[in-house]
């Protein structure tokens, strides 16, 4: 195998982190778009906007006060805001009902999807010579990293014994992106619950499309001269990341249901209160009824109109919350299939996050 050049390669395989964006992204912002629980998200940015309302009360004063005054003004903003509100609740859980008329379905249609599930899991069961593969989400998602981690240890093993060094340079980057991302998934997996969100969270940092694509460079660089168990080593790993690339798309599938059902209850939750309070401030704001005093420039009829208006905005918020995470979600896991949607970080960035791991520390206590 040793001596083809460079030139005659139809290409070399990059080092890069996909999903690089991770890597630094503050914990706050994490936090706020993922992993953060939504009503707590919301409560945040519910004390964010009263907060801001405040503010501005406090920076211009009279400006907020001549506002306030004129009754009918306010009056109308908080009918506009009981007519979206209900209209908003009417949208949600009609589209709620829709994505769940998906599972009325008849006995062949579920027939077909426990057989395709059942399937599947026989499938890997038989790459990973298991009888029975975990039924647990997070436990599941083990599995499948230790596959590819035991598969992308032995192809390195099989390219020292058979001493090229141009094969053991070329699959060295893959080396290095299995290394990464496999520990990245494991921390992942170790710091989240095992539900569908918490393995979502791991093929949100897993990117399976830049490990095809170098194993695809390593076959048609090497193509016959690829030893038997070289090649079957290979298509184990093309196997197992389909396996990863399959049933991540499966438990987003679950994650999406699952959240929209959430968000509708908690949308109707918090909607009734939302709704009584706005009709209370319609029917009974009057400014000549409201004490004519200030503490620090704050009337009670400003404090009393921020804190209704932040009542009123709660479901709007509510669905922010929801939404972001959501279409975070579908942004940082869009299926690809073999093509590469986002850059990663550069080679000397990805060396340095390679050399805090060990191979010796992923997969060797796989069977805690």
């Amino acid at each position: 195998m040793g001596d083809n050049g460079d030139d005659d390669r139809p290409g070399r395989i990059d080092r890069r982190v996909i999903a690089s964006h991770q890597t630094d992204e503050g914990q706050l912002t994490r936090w706020f778009l993922l992993t953060g629980r939504r009503m707590v998200v919301t409560a945040a940015l519910l004390l964010l906007v009263l907060g801001t309302l405040l503010g501005l009360s406090l920076l211009r004063p009279f400006d907020v006060h001549s506002l306030l005054t004129e009754t009918n003004t306010t009056q109308d903003l908080f009918n506009t805001l009981l007519s979206g509100t209900i209209l908003l609740v009417s949208v949600v859980v009609s589209i709620n009902s829709v994505v769940l008329s998906e599972e009325i379905t008849d006995i062949e249609t579920q027939q077909r999807r426990l057989d395709a599930s059942i399937d599947y899991r026989q499938r890997l069961g038989d790459l990973v010579a298991e009888d029975v593969t975990p039924a647990r989400p997070a436990e599941f998602l083990r599995v499948i990293l230790h596959v590819i981690y035991t598969r992308t240890q032995r192809l390195q093993e099989l390219a020292t014994e058979e001493g090229d060094a141009d094969f053991q340079a070329d699959i060295e980057p893959f080396v290095t992106d299995v290394l990464v991302q496999v520990g990245q998934a494991r921390a992942t997996l170790a710091d989240t619950r095992s539900g569908t969100f918490g393995v979502l969270l791991v093929g949100l940092r897993y990117d399976h499309s830049e490990q095809l694509r170098a194993l695809r460079i390593v076959d048609q660089t090497y193509g016959d001269e690829l030893t038997d168990e070289q090649r079957a080593v290979i298509d184990d790993l093309v196997q197992t990341l389909k396996f990863l690339a399959t049933g991540r798309e499966y438990f987003k599938s679950i994650y999406y249901k699952q959240e929209l059902a959430r968000l509708s209850s908690r949308l109707l939750y918090v909607s009734l209160p939302s709704i009584v309070v706005i009709s209370y401030v319609i029917l009974s704001l009057d400014t000549e009824l409201v004490p004519d005093v200030t503490l620090l420039t704050l009337s009670p009829l400003l404090v009393f109109v921020a804190v209704a208006y932040t009542v009123a905005l709660a479901p709007y918020i509510v669905l922010t919350a929801y939404v972001l995470r959501a279409t975070t979600v579908t942004l940082r896991t869009v299926a690809a299939g073999p093509f590469i949607l986002s850059a990663g970080l550069e080679e000397q960035d990805r060396e340095a996050v390679a050399t805090s791991l060990e191979w010796g520390a992923i997969g060797d206590d796989e069977e805690e």
